[in-house]
């Protein structure tokens, strides 16, 4: 397979650049940017530098000179982004996909122009295009977006060439000293965890964990005509990344398959829950700094879940389309049972789309102020039409569009009422859940441990509790729920 068949997507080179302008961005690009930590302060210079660089035409060594080094810098930098050890601004943030793409761009002009003195350094501009179009896919992930078709197909390519070339297997890829084949399993893995499934800190720690565990896996040529239900499988012809065996048992021709085996990894993701549970750091098992265990346990359980390729869903969705309101986290929620004359203005206006015995699915048309207000394993509160009562819920999977949210929560039942909760020494609102069996408590984040005494009060209802917190039920994004154990009413 030669490099002009990888059908790369790339900018229109119609701006001309002279040697003034070279010495430029020479100065802007290779200079000023000295190693990593040189990024967020240079963060917009580079952007836009890289982006008039990247639609000019040159030579393929000129290019090389300019962006190697840069490109180093870069796939350490944005590791440092994911993992939170280097903060971004607002802004900065916003941008992020931008230079994500034009680093792309950068390493995906190099393979076109470059001519590498070695199959070496040729591994290692492909193991730069491939980390830089799996960072762009990485971007989709965090804002609930569906991938494009063509990151995969030009990814799935780019693997098919460095295969037939045989440079999968290098080592000592620079700047992470990584082989191809894992990284590319990492993107890979990434998508079969189902990251619609998880919320923003479990993509973060997903994703720190699969860098260091990914070889784990397997990948290997489809031999035969059998599809396995534990196994993954790609079509590297096609613009798709994993999929499951019923999903590819319509394809003709074989050849182009893979077959991802994830039961190695599974295996060390097991090893590891049960080191977090024995209370084992985990930043020693290889997930990123500042990494809360508890986290680290349910990113990996839900990663679980899918690579099992196991459906949790029990009863059939009845499609609908039906107004309705719907309140989003814990404050809304709790201001707005609390008073709901007073407040209305909090509730956002949404449409039931399907329903079914234990859930629904909501669509909210996407307006800028409300893209950060839900996340998977939020609480939200739904009032279909006709439906005063409303409905409490977990938010369990999320999806965006450029005018859309939709999500699919699962109803939380029990008597529901707003309360206050004293714990040590502060004060916060929480949601209490009772049943005939049981009460559980919805707080924020982290505020409730183990064997806490907490003070439960509502002064309209009259409610009064001391408990003890117990085990935790389900962590999401921003708020926990806790099972309680009274001590007096």
């Amino acid at each position: 397979m030669s490099i002009a068949a990888l059908h790369l997507t790339l900018p229109k080179q119609n701006l001309y650049i002279n040697k003034d302008a070279i010495a430029l961005c020479r100065d802007v690009l290779v200079n000023q940017i000295l190693n990593p930590t040189d990024f967020a302060d240079q963060f917009d210079k580079i952007l836009a530098t890289l982006h008039k660089l990247n639609r000019a035409a040159l030579n393929g060594d000129v290019r090389l000179s300019l962006t190697e080094g840069l490109i180093n810098h870069f796939l350490v930098f944005i590791r440092q982004v994911r993992c939170t050890e280097v903060a971004l601004d607002l802004r900065q943030r916003r941008d992020l996909p931008d230079l994500n793409r034009e680093f792309a761009f950068a390493a995906k002009l190099l393979l076109r122009d470059a001519a590498p003195h070695s199959k070496e350094e040729l591994a290692n501009i492909v193991y730069w295009t491939v980390s830089s179009l799996a960072e762009q896919l990485q971007d989709f992930s965090a804002q609930y977006r569906s991938h494009p078709g063509c990151l995969w197909a030009e990814l799935n390519r780019l693997y098919q060439f460095a295969e037939s070339h045989l440079l999968t297997d290098f080592q000592s890829n620079k700047p992470d000293h990584r082989d191809i084949a894992s990284r590319y399993k990492q993107a890979l893995l990434f998508q079969a965890a189902q990251p619609e499934h998880l919320n923003d800190e479990e993509q973060r720690l997903l994703e720190g964990y699969l860098r260091k565990w990914s070889y784990r896996s397997q990948l290997d040529r489809q031999e035969n005509r059998a599809f396995y239900s534990h196994n993954f499988y790609i079509d590297l012809a096609s613009p798709l990344g994993a999929q499951s065996s019923k999903e590819i048992q319509a394809l003709a021709n074989s050849r182009s398959v893979r077959v991802l085996d994830p039961s190695g990894l599974m295996d060390q993701a097991r090893q590891n829950m049960t080191q977090l549970r024995t209370g084992s750091s985990a930043q020693q098992i290889g997930f990123p700094l500042q990494c809360d265990n508890i986290d680290a346990f349910m990113a990996l359980k839900k990663a679980l879940i899918a690579w099992q390729q196991a459906s949790s869903r029990r009863y059939d969705r009845a499609p609908c389309l039906m107004a309705a309101r719907t309140a989003l986290g814990l404050n809304t929620i709790y201001r707005y049972l609390r008073s709901p004359q007073a407040s209305p203005s909090r509730l956002i206006n949404s449409h039931t789309i399907n329903r079914s015995k234990i859930g629904a699915c909501v669509k909210i048309t996407a307006l800028q102020d409300e893209m950060g207000l839900v996340s998977v394993g939020d609480v939200v509160m739904h009032y279909p039409e006709f439906d005063a009562s409303g409905a409490l819920g977990l938010v369990r999977w999320l999806k965006r569009t450029e005018v859309s949210i939709i999500f699919g929560f699962e109803f939380i039942l029990g008597n529901l009422q707003p309360v206050t909760v004293r714990a040590r020494d502060g004060i916060t609102q929480a949601l209490l859940i009772s049943t005939a069996d049981n009460d559980s408590l919805i707080t924020y984040k982290g505020y409730c441990a183990n064997n806490m005494a907490v003070h439960l009060y509502y002064k309209r209802d009259g409610i009064s509790l001391d408990a003890r917190a117990q085990s935790l039920i389900q962590r999401g994004q921003h708020v926990d729920q806790i099972r309680l154990q009274r001590t007096r009413p």
